[in-house]
């Protein structure tokens, strides 16, 4: 039995193969209001004709019986959509569109666009978009990805330049990572135990490295070939998913997580959800990958799109649970709902095209019991509370000095480095749902990493920054050399960061995978992430900033064994709530 990534496995495996894991008040019943008198007892009484639905009355002209008081007649609504002129027939009009529309209405479809100013007419909550076919099915987008404005900042890029112009990034990159041992290797010399290489997710699992989740790229994109292609066994849902999640079992019995999707590339959050209640994005967890890639960091699961038929490779190889949930939508769509704790239902239903459906297929990490995980709280995590929606390190510039790097989890080692290269990805993606991590807990005398996982609340909004998720390196103001370089190459050469994303993306068999307003939004973040850096130089040393381990010389440098228990244990009772 398998579980997901971000979830615990107990399900003893055999020792020398590695297994992937799975990852109000009521109102009174309208039958009591019949026992009132419908009719006056001074008018006669006459056969009442059945009325039609609301929606065909709308179709057909509204009569209004004149009277001696009421001699001017109002004008039908087939009128006011004919000819809206003031904003009460404007709005009448939008009730025009609905019965002619096949699948819904898409999101500027959907509301009249007045003369006027906005200001005469405002908009409200933004419409959900209809779910439209897959991108890759069209391949009609000939719009240039790059039909945007950006340069950097020569002033700062100086700068920049002038800060580091003596530092030795070689030399000070090979002490990042001392010991980078496959966990076959590991397992090898110290165990004595040989771990099968099979096929493509058994070479992945055995390639885990003690400092990044893999660094043969050839193997990763055979893996990720299959997991486009190899054919599906059985489908499940995966338990304790917030939204919609499958399990697929391929024919080697090897599995790994599916998220379909629901919206297009283009569709924004809106600006009223919060973070925690966000729709997930399936092309946001590819996406992500890809950059986490370009970034040098290799710690992102892999993950890959992929079009199913939802006839042949959802609904024949479900489980009988997901099965009894599929239906034909009144578009003759074929839908399903599936179960999950937000957005299963029939209002939220995920419906092909008429029965394809696009989605990201992401590989399972190894088995907890054969390759045990670490879940870590994140200092930095929100509040999750619609109430008090600030945390204290929102608030607090000197959190980082006083709260963090005085843990022990913090004070030494590469954990505080690993914190803020998440949060430097979580800022150029815009993911604010980042309440924990997981690092590997195999590698003995060897310090753990931060994996990169769940990213499906990323890309959600081109046109807002949210600073806060940077709040580490502003606050720490240390950052690795590998990662600093990356980022100066990415800004100050001819070849920009959205230039190698796009190229790496292009190779997924779902592209394209961003909407290209994101480009934009991208550049524009890593322009701001170099200006804090900037801004730590200018009030520190660089060799404070700029620093390989992290080690606080006021906090005993000793075994950490009890406390990172006392804090596994307080993952495990830590129940995210939103208030």
């Amino acid at each position: 039995m398998c579980r997901a990534a971000n979830n615990r496995s107990t399900t003893p495996t055999e020792p020398p193969r590695i297994r992937s894991t799975l990852p109000n008040q009521p109102t009174e019943s309208p039958r009591r209001q019949t026992s009132q008198p419908i009719f006056h007892e001074s008018a006669p009484r006459r056969r009442t004709q059945p009325t039609e639905s609301p929606r065909r009355q709308i179709s057909q002209p509204i009569r209004q019986e004149s009277s001696s008081r009421h001699q001017i007649s109002q004008p039908s609504l087939h009128e006011q959509c004919q000819q809206p002129h003031s904003i009460q027939q404007r709005a009448s009009a939008v009730l025009c569109g609905f019965g002619e529309w096949k699948n819904g209405p898409h999101l500027s479809e959907g509301r009249v666009i007045p003369s006027h100013p906005v200001e005469t007419f405002p908009v409200g909550q933004k419409g959900l978009q209809n779910q439209p076919k897959p991108p890759s099915l069209s391949r009609d987008d000939h719009a240039d990805p790059f039909n945007f404005s950006f340069s950097s900042n020569k002033l700062i890029l100086r700068k920049l330049h002038d800060y580091v112009k003596n530092v030795n990034f070689e030399e000070m990159k090979k002490n990042e990572c001392k010991k980078n041992l496959t966990l076959s290797k590991y397992w090898e010399n110290s165990q004595q135990r040989y771990v099968p290489e099979d096929d493509s997710w058994e070479k992945f699992y055995s390639n885990i490295r003690s400092c990044s989740v893999y660094s043969d790229d050839a193997m990763v994109d055979k893996l990720l070939h299959d997991l486009n292609t190899m054919p599906i066994k059985n489908v499940h849902i995966m338990d304790g998913g917030t939204q919609v999640k499958f399990v697929f079992t391929f024919k080697n019995d090897k599995q790994a997580v599916f998220k379909p999707m629901r919206f297009g590339r283009d569709y924004e959050s809106d600006p009223n959800h919060f973070y925690f209640s966000d729709f997930e994005r399936h092309h946001a967890e590819i996406a992500t990958f890809h950059l986490d890639r370009v970034l040098g960091f290799r710690r992102a699961i892999p993950t890959v799109g992929r079009v199913l038929n939802m006839t042949t490779e959802l609904f024949e190889k479900a489980e009988k649970k997901l099965k009894k949930t599929f239906f034909f939508s009144p578009a003759k769509n074929f839908c399903f709902v599936s179960r999950c704790d937000y957005y299963c239902d029939t209002t939220h239903a995920i419906c092909g095209f008429p029965d394809m459906k696009e989605g990201s297929v992401q590989v399972f990490l190894p088995d907890e019991s054969a390759v045990p995980r670490k879940h870590n709280r994140n200092p930095y995590r929100r509040t999750y509370s619609k109430k008090n929606q600030i945390a204290e390190w929102q608030n607090n510039m000197n959190y980082c000095t006083d709260k963090v790097k005085t843990k022990q989890q913090y004070a030494h080692g590469r954990r505080l480095l690993d914190l803020v290269d998440l949060h430097v990805l979580d800022y150029l993606i815009g993911n604010q749902d980042r309440h924990h991590f997981e690092s590997f807990n195999v590698f003995d005398n060897v310090p753990s990493y931060a994996i990169h996982l769940d990213h499906g609340r990323a890309f959600g909004r081109s046109d807002f920054d949210d600073d806060d998720i940077l709040l580490p390196l502003r606050q720490c103001c240390i950052i690795r050399p590998s990662t600093f370089e990356t980022l100066l190459k990415f800004y100050s050469a001819p070849k920009s960061l959205t230039t190698a994303l796009h190229e790496s993306m292009s190779k997924d068999p779902a592209h394209p995978i961003l909407a290209y307003k994101h480009y934009p939004a991208i550049e524009r973040r890593l322009a701001k992430v170099m200006t804090y850096i900037l801004e730590c130089f200018e009030s520190r040393k660089v060799e404070e900033v700029l620093i390989s381990e992290f080690h606080n010389l006021d906090v005993s440098d000793l075994e950490q064994n009890e406390e990172d228990q006392s804090e596994e244990h307080q993952e495990k009772n830590d129940v995210k709530k939103t208030v």
